[in-house]
């Protein structure tokens, strides 16, 4: 049975998941999707392209880059929670965006990668922020914590259920989004 990209995709992405990116090698993939390593190699020159790939997924998930994100949620305090929302609710994420960032600590090029992404999101949730009314510098610290509330959530609460997920993010977000 012939695999394609995105099969090999899925598969290390769940993979990641499941063990963070060390965990993600061509023959367990291989023999977890029941195929050859041939397959892989038709679609990817060697493991970092896969990688890559895993990262440029990882990317694609962020909805608030989209226009029809910004159109769907008119409103700056729902865009923000949608984001944290949707990362516990829709992404298929278990801690792939956390297993991606430890690993990129002792890969500088994956970590300038991430910091471009995440330059892009922060930009918005400043913009966010300023219309919500904070002055320049409270909406740059609450971008900036806001942000961390997002990297940090899987970590902090992801032995949890998604009701009480939800709860606790929806608890910074209020705390975040309101002034004193």
């Amino acid at each position: 049975m012939s695999q394609s990209r995105e099969d090999w995709l899925e598969a290390a992405w769940s993979m990641l998941g499941e063990g963070g990116v060390e965990a993600v090698r061509v023959e367990k993939l291989a023999d977890k999707m029941g195929v050859t390593k041939g397959s892989f190699y038709w679609h990817f020159k060697n493991r970092r392209d896969l990688i890559d790939g895993l990262l440029e997924r990882w990317f694609s998930m962020r909805e608030e880059l989209q226009p029809e994100f910004m159109k769907t949620y008119p409103e700056p305090e729902e865009r923000l929670w949608k984001v944290l929302e949707r990362l516990i609710t829709k992404r298929s994420s278990s801690g792939q965006p956390t297993a991606i960032r430890l690993w990129a600590q002792n890969h500088p090029e994956v970590g300038a990668k991430i910091d471009a992404a995440d330059d892009l999101r922060r930009q918005i949730f400043v913009e966010q922020f300023r219309a919500l009314g904070f002055d320049d510098g409270e909406a740059e610290v609450r971008a900036d914590l806001y942000m961390t509330a997002i990297s940090a959530e899987f970590l902090y609460c992801g032995r949890l259920n998604e009701s009480d997920r939800l709860a606790k993010a929806r608890e910074k977000h209020d705390v975040l989004v309101k002034r004193g």
